[in-house]
């Protein structure tokens, strides 16, 4: 593919249509191409199927035009679009970029959604389509817990992350939560919540009283020495808050979201050249979305996600070179963190406890800034490798000082401590305190 038919086009829906995301900002810009903005709660999903173009063919099509949902089309992608609406029952609904992975992507609405999966496999053999895809739904990985008698923050104290603090403390390490919104007025998020981005709607209050990603945030990089609250295992890092999701029930931990306000997400994540990519929520497998994860990973960020509680392939952990994370008690997996009875932040300055792997996730998340903090060079598969060297041989939970410790100590170049796999032992960690399995 070639770049600069992709930025050309880009320039263009910009100026013309506002298809492409604005600089972040706290106020969320409508996405005026995208019909499908703001109603996703009405579970729209079924209904819809996303293909993709390559830019060249786009360009082809559109003849370097803009493409509005209303209006004078260019002819050939107006041929285009009438082909495929009154071939298979289609009404198009969207049209965005995905610069990452220098794709366009168009949203279909179908009439019969009982052939959608027939039509999605007709789409794949026309010229234009390089692929075909239903648009999917993702949950994320939480239950609520309310006790207060329990001992405040737990997993930082199992996994020893303010022993780690006397080395790294997260700074210059931007994470990107995809998940619902972010109360960033929060006193424990005010200076690490400092940028956000909305891809369900633009509803700035409800963006602030969202649950899940408040709790999230919070686990990650809450901010310390204020006086107030709680500490975060980063608490210098920085958080770009990407709304992709939206809770069922306003006020309670469920969320949901779907392929496409995971990809524009991704996609944006990626241009932020963020750090990691923190995704507290699990789907089925999503041709996109894999795509997107892929191409993080190759331009050198973490991305860590949750494990379902299933044993299907699952989106974003199935994802080759992806940090997996479960938690604690479930030794199958090689990454373990604590996702029960963990103390949050809550909208309005309140604070709760929470349970699921989208908590452990978070942990990861945290340690994983700290990590890149101290050895920025690190890869996601040197960063993962160096996780599994240090956490507990027997349970698998990771321990947050050690590998702080070997990161400052050892760097990648000495030897490939972290990426022997071959001969990996468990390296005990005489700086830091034994570890107590949580």
């Amino acid at each position: 593919m070639h770049s600069h038919v992709l930025m050309l086009m880009m320039l263009l829906c910009l100026a013309v249509s506002g298809c492409v995301s604005s600089p972040v900002s706290h106020t969320p810009a409508r996405v005026v191409t995208d019909e499908t903005f703001g109603h996703y709660h009405e579970d729209l999903e079924s209904d819809l199927i996303l293909i993709t173009m390559t830019p060249e063919r786009y360009a082809l099509l559109t003849e370097m035009q803009s493409v509005p949902m209303s209006g004078e089309l260019p002819p050939r992608y107006a041929e285009f679009l009438d082909r495929l609406q009154s071939g298979y029952g289609l009404k198009r609904v969207a049209n965005w970029p995905l610069p990452a992975i220098e794709i366009f992507c168009v949203v279909f609405e179908i009439q019969d959604p009982r052939t959608r999966d027939t039509v999605v496999a007709a789409l794949e053999l026309e010229p234009e389509v390089e692929t075909a895809q239903i648009v999917q739904t993702f949950d994320v990985q939480a239950q609520d817990y309310n006790d207060p008698y329990l001992s405040l923050q737990h997993g930082l104290q199992s996994i020893q992350a303010l022993n780690s603090h006397q080395w790294s403390r997260g700074k210059g390490v931007k994470v990107a939560v995809i998940d619902t919104g972010m109360d960033n007025t929060h006193p424990d998020l005010a200076f690490s919540g400092e940028a956000t981005r909305n891809f369900v709607d633009s509803d700035d209050t409800r963006f602030r009283a969202d649950t899940h990603g408040t709790a999230v945030a919070g686990i990650i990089a809450a901010h310390a020495d204020n006086d107030t609250g709680m500490v975060g295992v980063a608490p210098d890092a920085s958080l770009l808050a990407v709304k992709a999701c939206w809770h069922v029930e306003q006020g309670e931990s469920q969320a949901r979201c779907n392929s496409l306000t995971l990809a524009k997400a991704l996609d944006y994540s990626i241009q932020q050249k963020v750090d990691i990519i923190n995704l507290s929520l699990t789907g089925p497998p999503d041709p996109v979305l894999e795509r997107l994860v892929l191409e993080a990973l190759t331009r050198g960020i973490v991305v860590i996600g949750a494990v379902p509680d299933h044993e299907e392939e699952a989106f974003p952990v199935s994802i080759r070179g992806t940090i997996a994370v479960a938690m604690s008690g479930e030794r199958q997996h090689s990454i373990v963190a604590p996702g029960r009875r963990v103390l949050s932040t809550l909208p309005d300055r309140q604070y709760d406890f929470f349970d699921g792997s989208s908590f452990s996730t978070a942990h990861i998340s945290g340690l994983a800034a700290l990590l890149r903090s101290l050895s920025p060079s690190l890869s996601p598969s040197e960063l993962l490798a160096l996780l599994e060297l240090t956490a507990n041989p027997e349970t698998g939970a990771v321990n947050a000082c050690c590998a702080v410790d070997w990161a400052r100590r050892v760097s990648v170049a000495e030897g490939d401590v972290y990426t022997d796999n071959n001969h990996r032992s468990h390296r005990r960690c005489t700086a830091c305190p034994l570890q107590t399995p949580p």
